[in-house]
Parts: C-alpha cells; structure tokens; sequence
C-alpha cells in the first residue's frame, strides 16, 4: 500500500497559539510542499474570515501537483461558503467522543443527524468528501462504527479519525485500525494524530501498518498544545524503511526553517532530521567508529533532507580519533605526546565552558602548546 499524505500545516498548524501565517507565507509553504511530493494539503478553515476564503480559493487555483480541501464545521452553511473556493475535496467534522458531544450539550443522536444532514448535502457539491470522527481514540467504539456507518451511507470517500488530544499509543491504535479496515473493508481510513504524549509520528506510522491509507501531519509537527505528527519524519520513515523514492526530501530542511521562522516557534538543536546537533558528533567511542564508517553511529544522510554535514564538536566526552582526524584533515602534525596533551586541555576547557569547542577553540590549543 503506498502511503498518501496529507499537509495540513496551513490549517492544523497554524491553530498553534499565537501562529499566523500572512498570505504570502502561505503561498510560499504551499509552494514547497508542491515541490515535496505531498498528495494532499488542507489549506484552511472557511468560517475564519473573507481573507481565509480568498487564500484558499487562490491556493487551490494555482494548478498545483496535489489535491486540496477546506476544514469545515458539520454546518450547511459552512459547506456552501466552501463550494465557491475552488478545492478538490472537503472535510467536514463532529466529535464522537461522549466527553466532546456532552461538552456541546448535544447527543448521540444529534451527531449522527448532522452527520447524515451535511454529509450528503457536501456530497452534492464536491466529488469526495472527508468525514472527521473528532475524539475517536475516546470513543465508544460501537458509536464509532455506527458513525463511520452512517457516513460510508451518506457519501463520505473516507473517515478521518483523530487522535484529538494524543492519548493514544502504537498499540492502541494498531488495534483500532484492524478492527475498523476489517470492520469496513471499502472505507478509505485516515489518521490524524497529536504528539501529547510524544508519540505521534509513531502513531501514524502504526495507523498506516494497520490498515489506515492516509496520513496528515504538519511541518515541524506544528501544532495545538504538543502540536501533530511530524510530516518530514513521516516522510522519512517512508524513504529509509519502505524505500519510496517518491519525495524530493532535499528541499525539507529549506521548507522546516521557513515555516519555523515565520510561526515564530523556534527548531530544538536536536529535532530529528533538522536540528542544528543531530549530525554533530562528540563522543570518542562514536567518532572512532564514524571515521572508518558513518553509518555506525549515523544511518541517516543529512543530504537527504538539504542539510549540511557537520561533522564533529570536541569537548569532555572527545577521543583521540576525532582530534587525529581534525588535524590530519589540516595537514598539521602532531605526535602522541602532543595528540593527549591537546585532548586534556580540550576536555578541561568544555568542563569549565561547559559546551563543546569549535574549530577555531581547537586550532588556538594547538599553536598554543
């Protein structure tokens, strides 16, 4: 089964505290995933503003490579504000959890109304339709199955459950989703996750094993709370253990800092793929083994994603290797002596600056003993 991924950066992500996205940026962010190979993005939330609509109309009108949606509240006139705006497909959405359906003083019943209500009014005006289980990791999963019921009989294309406050674990959803594709064997399953409990890329990797076709996440995992299922470690998984070919993941480092830089959340120095340390080396029993072979200690090719390859950092954790390798890499001789007396007074500056030292740290200790 080959994977189809779903961005929803623009929308999703953006519901981040304090995100906003200008247009432009929007634009640009959309532009890339093109690039990227993405299969869909959900550009935004009609019901925001007139400026949402006319971004939205104006992504899904640039003939770009993938498909698009709009998010829309299970509200007839939300959906006909949403036919005019040019998108693939839409996704419509309830909650089916009895914490949410309570929390809105409705019921059970009201659900699965509204649900057969706009699900087949949508369907008379888009060629697919997504139905959104809000809270489906919570809910009764009789209710779950009556709802997906309901919404195959409407005219849903598929289901989107959602992981809405990330309480799920790989195991959990593993066995949500083989009882579900079992369950509705013709249904088209999505998987959205949230990362509360730090899982969920793991989530959704677990999601697509179990029968789950489609996948959304965001860049950088932006998100409401702990945010989503990081779309370029999705991306990566899919290229280093299913061998898909299909992304160009060179331009995810470029696509990662521009989407950091303009939602004004800042990248860890070691966030997977693209933090600024997670190519870096220090320890000695690991840049001993990376210099005769990197994929000892380093399976993944920073080039990959559009990173550079920084190599080593020395301080209180170095081994004479690394500090050999530098060297000879300069063409500037040092003998044993000198090699162990340059690595004592690496290890006691790190100790006292407590960080590691650079090239330059590292040439001023050579010329100076």
């Amino acid at each position: 089964m080959t994977p189809y991924l779903i961005d929803t950066t623009l929308r999703d992500g953006e519901q981040a505290p304090g995100v906003v996205f200008s247009k432009n940026e929007k634009m640009h962010i959309a532009s890339m995933l093109d690039e990227l190979g993405v299969n869909e993005v959900e550009i935004g939330t009609p019901a925001i503003s007139n400026d949402e609509k006319l971004i939205i109309k104006d992504i899904a009108s640039q003939g770009f490579s993938y498909k698009t949606s709009s998010w829309c509240r299970a509200n007839l006139h939300d959906i006909k504000e949403a036919t005019s705006l040019n998108t693939t497909s839409i996704n419509i959405s309830l909650p089916v959890s009895n914490i949410q359906i309570e929390t809105l003083a409705k019921s059970k019943d009201w659900v699965l109304t509204e649900l057969k209500k706009t699900t087949k009014y949508a369907a008379n005006y888009f060629n697919h339709v997504t139905v959104g289980a809000q809270d489906a990791t919570r809910a009764d999963i009789n209710f779950l199955k009556e709802y997906i019921y309901f919404a195959q009989e409407s005219g849903a294309n598929r289901v989107r459950i959602a992981d809405t406050v990330g309480i799920s674990s790989p195991l959990d959803i593993q066995a949500l989703f083989l009882d579900l594709t079992d369950s509705f064997p013709t249904m088209e399953f999505e998987f959205h996750g949230h990362n509360d409990l730090g899982m969920g890329t793991a989530n959704a990797i677990t999601a697509y094993k179990s029968g789950a076709k489609c996948l959304s996440a965001t860049v950088n995992g932006l998100g409401e709370r702990a945010g989503n299922s990081v779309l370029e470690e999705l991306i990566a998984y899919f290229i280093y253990k299913e061998n898909n070919t299909s992304y160009n993941s060179k331009i995810i480092s470029k696509l990662c800092k521009y989407v950091a830089y303009n939602s004004r959340v800042k990248l860890a120095t070691n966030k997977p793929l693209i933090g600024k340390k997670v190519y870096t080396h220090e320890s000695g029993i690991h840049t001993s083994a990376i210099i005769k072979n990197r994929a000892s200690y380093q399976f993944i090719n920073p080039l990959d994603f559009g990173q550079k390859n920084p190599g080593f950092c020395f301080g209180k954790h170095s081994g004479r290797a690394s500090i050999n390798h530098f060297f000879s890499e300069k063409n500037l001789s040092i003998d044993d002596y000198k090699m162990q007396k340059i690595l004592n007074v690496v290890k006691q500056h790190s100790t006292s600056l407590k960080r590691s030292l650079n090239e330059m740290d590292l040439m001023q200790i050579y010329f100076d003993h």
